[in-house]
C-alpha cells in the first residue's frame, strides 16, 4: 500500500491514461520528463498492467543503472528480480 502511494505521487502517474492512449494509437511514442518523474519506472508498469502479455525492454546507459532500475520496478511490483 505504501509503495502504491509512492508510485501515485510521481508526476508521471497523472499522465498514465494519455501514455496508454498514445501507445495504442501510435507506433512510436517519445516520453519526456524531468529526472525522477517516473519515466523509467512507471511507464513500463503502465504498459504491463494494461496488457500482461506485453514484453517490455527498458535501456539505460550503464549496467549499474539498468540493474538498479530493474530492482526498483521488481520491488514496486512485489516481485523478485529475474522472476517475471
Amino acid at each position: 500500500a505504501k509503495m502504491r502511494e509512492s508510485r501515485r505521487s510521481l508526476p508521471m502517474w497523472q499522465w498514465r491514461s494519455r501514455v496508454l492512449e498514445a501507445v495504442s494509437s501510435h507506433q512510436t511514442v517519445l516520453v519526456c520528463g524531468e529526472t525522477g518523474c517516473g519515466k523509467s519506472t512507471q511507464v513500463p508498469q503502465f504498459l504491463l498492467d494494461a496488457s500482461p502479455a506485453n514484453r517490455i525492454v527498458v535501456t539505460q546507459p550503464r549496467r549499474l543503472a539498468a540493474r538498479a532500475l530493474a530492482e526498483r520496478v521488481a520491488s514496486e511490483r512485489g516481485s523478485t528480480l529475474g522472476r517475471t
